[in-house]
């Protein structure tokens, strides 16, 4: 499990910034993390949390594999987010598990499978349009649990 060091304790001048400045300008901060699986509904979830940073201004695009082994800035940065939305391709929920390792809290967590019947293909190739529409659906679901809209 990581620990949350203050603002002060962190030794990277850029995480520091990152972290003083997404907070000062937006007061919370939302991580967005997709797997980046090797299977097309893994590919997927990268482009949609790209698609959802694009639309939500305090929504950021995160580096979990900072998490193990633990690159001190980029760690810090998550667990200093106040929200943290995980996409997972698949049932497995890699993701969703190695955040529950590092004793981050997974606010909402979606696995393209099971939670939008994706089929698991190989290869990079998804369907775009099926990428915005789920896009779509996890903005309104974190609009809904922030009371944003």
């Amino acid at each position: 499990m990581l620990k949350k060091k203050s603002v002060d304790e962190i030794k990277t001048e850029s995480a520091k910034k990152t972290i003083t400045t997404q907070h000062a300008k937006f007061g919370k901060t939302i991580s967005v993390n997709g797997c980046f699986g090797s299977s097309d509904i893994g590919q997927m979830t990268g482009f949609i949390a790209r698609e959802i940073v694009k639309r939500i201004p305090n929504a950021f695009m995160r580096c979990p594999l900072a998490l193990y082994p633990e690159v001190e800035g980029p760690s810090q940065v998550l667990l200093h987010d106040d929200f943290n939305v995980v996409i997972d391709g698949c049932k497995d929920r890699c993701l969703k598990k190695t955040f529950e390792r590092a004793g981050l809290k997974v606010d909402l967590s979606y696995a393209l499978d099971e939670d939008f019947g994706l089929p698991k293909n190989k290869g990079p190739d998804f369907d775009e349009a099926k990428m915005k529409e789920i896009a779509e659906i996890i903005i309104k679901d974190i609009e809904k649990k922030l009371g944003t809209k």
